[in-house]
């Protein structure tokens, strides 16, 4: 009888061990969302972004604003996401635009998750493909970088690269 009470004594102890590390494992995974609900306040070159946007009369100048608004995301800890949005807006207001695909790829290097979403959306969106190609390359280079940094992630940045190296041939 005794070695029945130690068992059932170890069986509890063992599943209370589990349970605990089931607890932590979906703490930590749900850790990064937890504080979402907080913002950082808005520096400085996000607010003098934001004037000029509410300034901005043309789409040009709306673009440059939405591109400068991006930067400053970027620079700030915890606002990758509202960089990306700032950068799509841009990039649809100004879709041949290399430049913003450049700063994009540039800023959100630190954040390959959100590049790569946001790289994908820009082709995505690319409607006009004549006027936007210098862009659409920018935006296939950025993924080859974006793939490049891990290696299990080696096959998508060869495939990137050979869709990008037939592209770049024709005229």
């Amino acid at each position: 009888m005794p070695q029945v009470a130690s068992s059932h004594w170890v069986q509890t102890v063992a599943l209370t061990v589990a349970a605990i590390a089931f607890l932590a494992l979906v703490l930590y995974r749900v850790r990064p969302r937890m504080g979402r609900r907080r913002r950082a306040p808005l520096g400085p070159a996000l607010q003098a972004a934001r004037e000029k946007l509410n300034a901005a009369k043309t789409d040009e100048e709306r673009a440059a604003a939405l591109c400068e608004a991006a930067d400053a995301c970027a620079a700030a800890f915890g606002r990758g996401e509202a960089a990306a949005s700032y950068y799509m807006r841009a990039m649809r207001l100004a879709p041949a635009s290399v430049d913003f695909v450049e700063r994009a790829c540039r800023n959100l290097e630190h954040r390959p998750r959100v590049l790569e979403g946001l790289l994908w959306r820009k082709l995505g969106a690319d409607t006009d493909r004549n006027g936007t190609r210098d862009a659409t390359l920018a935006a296939l280079r950025g993924l080859v970088q974006v793939y490049s940094i891990r290696a299990r992630n080696a096959p998508r940045a060869r495939a990137v690269e050979g869709l990008l190296a037939m592209l770049e041939q024709k005229p």
